[in-house]
């Protein structure tokens, strides 16, 4: 179904009736929108118009008597075609500026973290923000720091002041020179080369650099993996899954059980949000579109932010009745603000 095959009179009532339902939360009557918008038609017309809408699938009656209520299709015609993107209060957009837009020095995970608890309070659904995929980053150093005789902090930093770390046990005694001339070679070979040739190809690099130890260098890459990966749930920031509690499509047990089931997982959401394409910018997912078992009742709106060359998710989840015009715009100015404050 496409937006130009709706007449004017549709398209109307179909934007009347998922406002007033995303507003209220209560299934739609002719005579509701009658009484309430000038769309100077009669409760009749009004109600013919809606069986034609249900018989096109964009609306249905959730039970024998009620009024109507937005289907995953009326959802989409309704994001892609009908909404009227709001621009961002100024209030909002200041708040937002001040909670993230903080100059001092603080780690990726720390922004992240007060990124989702801010989508998540500015829109009472849940925030969601995903680190950068840091296989196309560029390294910047390598630092090895000795800890003990035998253990060695290895400090990985990518450009856009992105840092990895793993502490590594070496065999026997390794003198602090040794030490100095391998991160040396370390830092000339592999600074400047994405962490993807870190895993591919960067011992190869180091095949006839005499200054470097071969103990160290096998030791380093034998971890390069733990460097560059990260376990699936620590790239994943959740904040708001209390909202749920407030939203009246999941005061059933079975629904809610569901939903909070995939947060607690996390992974089918990492997958979720991995899934759309770098470059594609702001996503809209509606229901059945987010392909996580036990959301289908959710939605997401996700935008990617940029740090460096590679790219991390922020994103709003909550039931498919949501505000979307307003969702929207908070994302696309979040990702856009969080791309400001990891460049700077």
């Amino acid at each position: 179904m496409s937006f130009e095959n709706l007449s004017e009179r549709e398209q109307k009532i179909l934007r009347v009736l998922i406002d007033h339902y995303i507003s209220t939360a209560e299934p739609v009557g002719s005579r509701v929108l009658a009484n309430r918008y000038p769309l100077q038609l009669s409760s009749a017309t009004i109600r013919n118009t809606m069986q034609d809408l249900e018989e096109m699938g964009l609306i249905k009656q959730p039970y024998t008597s009620a009024g109507r209520v937005p289907t995953d299709e009326g959802y989409r015609l309704y994001v892609d075609s009908l909404i009227n993107p709001q621009p961002l209060p100024e209030e909002i957009a200041r708040q937002l500026r001040e909670q993230l837009m903080n100059r001092q020095k603080r780690a990726v995970e720390d922004i992240l973290g007060q990124t989702a608890h801010v989508l998540a309070q500015l829109t009472s659904q849940i925030g969601v923000t995903l680190a950068p995929s840091v296989d196309r980053g560029v390294i910047s150093r390598i630092e090895l720091v000795p800890v003990s005789e035998r253990r060695l902090l290895v400090v990985l930093g990518i450009h856009a002041g992105i840092v990895r770390t793993v502490l590594l046990e070496v065999s026997a005694d390794v003198d602090r020179k040794t030490i100095e001339d391998t991160q040396m070679a370390l830092n000339e070979r592999l600074a400047g080369q994405t962490l993807g040739t870190l895993k591919t190809n960067g011992a190869d690099r180091l095949r006839d650099d005499q200054r470097a130890d071969a103990r160290l260098v096998k030791v380093f890459f034998d971890a390069a993996n733990d460097l560059v990966q990260r376990p699936p749930g620590e790239t994943l920031h959740i904040d708001g899954t209390a909202n749920l509690f407030t939203q009246p499509e999941f005061t059933n047990h079975d629904v809610l059980s569901g939903v909070m089931r995939a947060l607690e997982e996390r992974l089918p959401i990492i997958q979720m949000l991995q899934s759309r394409g770098v470059g594609e910018g702001l996503i809209v997912s509606i229901g059945r579109e987010v392909k996580i078992q036990g959301a289908e009742g959710c939605s997401m709106v996700a935008a990617n932010y940029r740090v460096g060359r590679i790219e991390g998710t922020v994103g709003i989840m909550g039931p498919t009745r949501m505000e979307y015009a307003k969702v929207v715009s908070i994302v696309d100015y979040v990702a856009k603000l969080l791309s400001e404050q990891m460049e700077g």
